[in-house]
């Protein structure tokens, strides 16, 4: 659960809502099948060190926000973006693309 909690936050999967699912705006409606559209990675013994990398920061940012809800999570947030593209393979040209679009 974690593991989809840090995956559905990502800047990936908020790149891909807002072209594809969302008409191309930050306007729109979060269906639940448009969720059910989405590639997530299924975990394997391959991926299953950067599976566990995001579910620990993703423990991170929850232990965090219970102690203090001003917490900070950006630097987490982005180190499980670059875990989700490590997912991917994604090349650089296609992280900025993704990252540019924000």
């Amino acid at each position: 659960m974690k593991y989809l909690t840090g995956f559905l936050n990502s800047s990936f999967v908020y790149f891909l809502m807002r072209e594809f699912y969302m008409g191309g705006g930050i306007e729109g409606e979060l269906k639940t099948n448009n969720l059910l559209k989405l590639p997530i990675p299924k975990i394997t013994k391959a991926n299953q060190t950067i599976v566990n990398q995001i579910i620990a920061l993703v423990d991170e940012i929850l232990q965090n926000k219970a102690k203090d809800k001003n917490f900070n999570s950006l630097e987490f947030e982005s180190k499980i973006d670059n875990l989700v593209y490590e997912l991917y393979n994604f090349t650089n040209e296609e992280i900025k693309t993704i990252e540019n679009k924000e």
